[in-house]
């Protein structure tokens, strides 16, 4: 049975660009996908993950942070094709530890899956907090999300470990970067309350 421990079938570097706007994900040199982040953007996705270098390639997922909810979703392919495009909820399972589920259905007999995100400090090649592994129902090791050492940091590595397809591939990104993304700004907020009410 594959999972954390054999090779992984995937593996992604992800980049931050300049001023944190956005991301690159690149694998074996070449940028599959490049990430807009948006923030203040009435309407727009939170995260929108266009296939290729920039932003002009086609929409492959989105993420959205619900308002007054810690809940997310997650959405694969292009909004403005709602015949095309699939939407899921990255639910939090937990007030008191990171984790986070979201429920799929992969492989031959179609069954819906729970998939969970949790806080690693033993995996991802890192000593710090800012490191997530995806889990299976029975605590099998799928990916790991690494970072260079706290949610804010410019770099990290998506490792996974199981093949269940491009479709999960891609929600594995999407998911993923989407919650780092939301522990990075519920972070920073955070830091900013704590200081005396500073800019984020």
């Amino acid at each position: 049975m594959s999972g954390y421990g054999s090779q992984p079938i995937a593996q992604y570097t992800i980049s931050r660009g300049l001023f944190h706007k956005a991301w690159d994900i690149t694998t074996h040199g070449q940028t599959i996908y490049h990430v807009d982040n948006s923030h203040w953007t009435p309407g727009k996705p939170d995260l929108t993950f266009h296939a290729g270098a920039n932003t002009t390639g086609p929409i492959a997922g989105v993420s959205k942070y619900r308002h007054f909810s810690s809940d997310t979703e997650i959405g694969l392919g292009d909004p403005a094709q709602a015949h095309a495009i699939e939407w899921f909820c990255l639910n939090r399972d937990s007030r008191m530890t990171v984790r986070y589920s979201f429920r799929m259905r992969i492989g031959s007999d179609h069954q819906p899956r729970t998939f969970t995100w949790k806080r690693t400090r033993s995996l991802g090649g890192s000593r710090f907090s800012g490191s997530l592994k995806l889990v299976d129902e029975s605590d099998r090791v799928l990916a790991v999300l690494s970072s260079g050492g706290s949610f804010t940091s410019t770099s990290g590595q998506m490792d996974i470990y199981v093949q269940y397809g491009e479709r999960f591939q891609l929600m594995v990104l999407v998911s993923g970067l989407a919650l780092r993304e939301k522990l990075a700004r519920a972070r920073k907020a955070a830091a900013s309350a704590g200081g005396g009410g500073g800019g984020a």
